[in-house]
């Protein structure tokens, strides 16, 4: 079987296990942190789109996102979110910005690469006529590396803010951490992985290289 072969193959059994119910969100109506840490990885400008299907307590929640991902200098990445979501009967559409900060001279481990990441997202919704207003705030280690040949790896751990602005509901703040593989694929790189905050979250999603024209 050809390495192309055993790719695709895990990349189909990752993306259905994404799919299995009585899961959390992952990163509050964002997408997980399946990148390397060190922004030289990857060119200047990338897409990365995933879905994520679970639950948020006790409502059933379904969430298809898009990330735009800007590479500003060697050391800094800026992202931005934009997704459609439902929780329960009720649609929204969140958005969010982020930015991940290289950390090129830590002395833990030469092996790795390491970054910081803050992020902010906010979604508004309608139930039963009232409006629903999410916002979360996350600030996150990132650690990545080569886990064998072709194949990366990477683990986070962080602290999320969750605003409910709802009938009098109030906020929460959960620490949690997540771990990954992930692998290039044709013009890409697909990653699956968990997060776990308060419960456990998997997600599939695949990033695709932009390859920018320089003009002459």
């Amino acid at each position: 079987m050809s390495l192309l072969t055993v790719r695709a193959a895990c990349f189909v059994a990752l993306l259905a296990l994404s799919g299995l119910p009585g899961l959390a969100v992952a990163e509050y109506l964002g997408l997980l942190n399946g990148r390397s840490a060190d922004p030289a990885t990857y060119g200047p400008m990338s897409v990365e789109a995933g879905v994520i299907s679970g639950s948020l307590g006790t409502v059933d929640y379904q969430h298809f996102g898009v990330r735009v991902n800007s590479r500003v200098s060697d050391k800094v990445v800026v992202f931005g979110d934009l997704g459609n979501s439902q929780f329960g009967a009720s649609d929204g559409t969140p958005f969010g910005l982020g930015v991940f900060v290289h950390l090129p001279n830590q002395r833990i481990n030469e092996q790795l690469d390491m970054a910081l990441k803050a992020s902010y997202h906010a979604g508004g919704y309608t139930v039963s006529g009232r409006s629903l207003n999410i916002t979360a705030t996350s600030f996150e280690l990132l650690v990545s590396g080569l886990a064998e040949e072709g194949v990366g790896g990477y683990a986070s751990i962080g602290v999320h803010r969750l605003n409910i602005e709802f009938g009098g509901a109030d906020g929460t703040t959960e620490y949690g951490f997540g771990a990954g593989l992930s692998v290039p694929i044709g013009p890409g790189e697909a990653y699956a992985g968990f997060d776990f905050i308060d419960e456990v979250t998997l997600v599939v999603v695949f990033i695709y290289f932009l390859k920018l024209v320089e003009q002459p």
